[in-house]
Order: structure tokens, then C-alpha cells, then sequence
């Protein structure tokens, strides 16, 4: 447990010195997760957790593809949320994010910890001139394999490395969660595009083999916030803003969306004493929760360099496989 509780000191560390001295006392996230994605959400929390423990004002806290770009004062800062969708992968992320920063030319932006992928090389350039026209924008790498593309591609804006924004989930959160193994062995195995074809897709020692748990119910709710999605977009187009609406979907996002899949995560991993994932956030998680776990790289290699890059001194965390 002293080893844990070590390593995640140290990388809040890091996210404070580097993170916490761009921040103006108010702050706005633009793109937070509204979708079924628990990793993301667990950055979301953490996220939210780093504003509150450092006293910034969090003025907004829209879901990505539901801000209503408002006006903002220029003192404001815009936060878009760190994840594994910078790039052409999850492209519909990346064009939200790209469509922000264009409208915001005159406030500071800052991108959060993200795991950078592009499958087509000649958007890099397409995107680094976009963002290059914003003379404030400052992009965290979360592993040094992502550094390296924001360093080569992107560097006419300000970049940085700093460790995933997860690791700032409050400890409050997570404490009731600790020592409550069962002895049990879980295979997380990750059910979209991004599950490389080398994995495999039964381990003869796991007890149960998921992917993160999601209710029907959980899908049902996200799919009609989407449809209220439109229904503001055609409204917008139209001129007609309705900042009740957008109040009560930023509510729902906090509390059913947010508080929720965090929850959610916590839970599903408490019994486990043996963890083996093809998910990142699975790996941060668990050792959020003083777990050993083992892991198995995603398409482009994002576990991996995030474990070579702040968890290799970590004996508890290991890639499946190796002794």
C-alpha cells in the first residue's frame, strides 16, 4: 500500500506543478464525457476533483458536442478534457475540440492529458495549422510517445507531459473501496475498435471476462440526451437559446452521467484481486485502488507507453505475461 500511495503522490505532484500555474481563477469545460465511456469519466472526476482541491471556479461543465458557446470573459479558461481521442481515431472528438478552440481565439485554452493516435498522417499537419492560429493554447501529452507526436507536429503551440488526470480522483472516493478482494481474477477485455487483433479473447485463469459494465438503461438515457442535443442544435440555428435546457443537461451530466460510471468503476473492480486489461483506465484504477494488474496494449500501444512512462518503477504493474 506505501508503494501505491507513493507513485500517486508523486504523479498529483506533477499534475499540480504543470497543470495548476495555466489556469485562470475561472475555469469552463468545454468537452466534458456525456457518453458510456467509464475511463473518460473517471478523467472527468479527476478533473473536476484537481479544480476543487485548488480552489479554481468552475463555471460550466458542458458535455462534448452540448457547449452553447456562450460569451466568455477573456480572463476565463477554457478546459477540454484529456482521454485517448486526440487525433483520427475517435475523429468526431478531435473535430469538437477543433471547433472550440477556432471560436475562442482570445481566451486561454488548455487541453488535458491526452493519448494522441493518427492513423492518417496528413491530418497532423491539417490539425497543427488550426491550432497553431490560436496563440494561447497549451496541449498535455499523457505518455512520452504522445509528447513526441505533439513535439514533431504540433509545435507551434505550447506543449507538455503530465500524467492522466485520473489520478486526482479524491481520495474520499476511493478509500471505501480498498481490501476488499475476493480472490477473484478479471480479464478486462475491451469491445471496440481499438482491441488489438494479437489479443486474446479468453484467459484460462479469469473468473469473469467484461468489458465495463453498462446498464441498458444507462444506453437508453444517453441516446435521449443526444436527441435533445438536436433538438438545441436546430433551435440555435434558429437563434433561440434556451439556458434552462443547457442548465438542466449540465445537472444530469454531474450527477447520472459522472457520479454515476464513477461509481460504477469503483465497484465493479472492489473484488478483484488480480486484474488483466486491455484498458487503460482499467490499469489507472486499479492502482488507485493499491491493486496489482497486468496489461495488454491496445492498438497503437497507449497502456504501454502510459505504463513505460510513469508507472515502470511500480513492481504491482506489469505487462501480461512477463514474469
Amino acid at each position: 500500500m506505501e508503494r501505491f500511495e507513493k507513485k500517486i503522490s508523486e504523479l498529483r505532484q506533477v499534475i499540480t506543478d504543470q497543470v495548476k500555474p495555466l489556469l485562470g481563477e475561472r475555469v469552463i469545460i468545454a468537452d466534458a464525457p456525456y457518453y458510456d465511456n467509464i475511463g473518460d469519466i473517471l478523467i472527468w472526476q479527476g478533473a473536476v476533483d484537481f479544480l476543487r482541491g485548488n480552489d479554481f471556479e468552475l463555471m460550466g461543465c458542458y458535455g462534448a458536442g452540448y457547449f452553447p458557446f456562450p460569451k466568455l470573459d477573456k480572463e476565463v479558461t477554457i478546459i477540454l478534457m484529456g482521454g485517448g481521442n486526440f487525433g483520427d481515431l475517435w475523429r468526431g472528438l478531435q473535430d469538437i475540440r477543433l471547433e472550440i478552440i477556432a471560436r475562442y481565439p482570445e481566451n486561454r485554452i488548455v487541453m488535458l492529458p491526452q493519448s494522441i493516435c493518427y492513423q492518417e498522417k496528413s491530418l497532423i499537419e491539417k490539425d497543427a495549422d488550426l491550432m497553431s492560429r490560436h496563440s494561447d493554447l497549451h496541449l498535455f501529452a499523457r505518455d512520452r510517445a504522445s509528447f513526441d507526436i505533439l513535439s514533431a507536429g504540433f509545435n507551434r503551440n505550447n506543449i507538455y507531459l503530465a500524467p492522466d488526470m485520473a489520478f486526482y480522483i479524491a481520495p474520499g472516493l476511493l478509500t471505501p473501496h480498498w481490501n476488499r478482494e475476493e480472490g477473484k481474477t478479471l480479464f478486462l477485455l475491451r469491445s471496440d475498435k481499438e482491441l488489438s487483433q494479437d489479443t486474446p479473447i479468453v484467459l484460462q485463469e479469469a473468473d469473469v471476462t467484461s468489458d465495463w459494465p453498462i446498464s441498458e438503461r444507462f444506453e437508453l438515457m444517453v441516446r435521449n440526451l443526444k436527441r435533445v442535443r438536436r433538438i438545441l442544435r436546430d433551435l440555435r440555428r434558429r437563434g433561440i437559446r434556451l439556458r434552462v435546457v443547457d442548465n438542466a443537461i449540465q445537472i444530469f451530466g454531474n450527477r447520472f452521467i459522472r457520479d454515476s460510471l464513477t461509481r460504477k468503476g469503483y465497484e465493479f473492480l472492489e473484488p478483484f484481486s488480480r486484474i488483466v486489461t486491455t484498458r487503460l483506465h482499467t490499469m489507472i484504477l486499479a492502482v488507485l485502488l493499491h491493486k496489482s494488474v497486468e496489461y495488454i496494449d491496445n492498438t497503437y500501444g497507449k497502456l504501454s507507453s502510459f505504463a513505460e512512462t510513469w508507472l515502470h518503477d511500480l513492481p504491482e504493474v506489469k505487462a501480461y505475461g512477463r514474469d
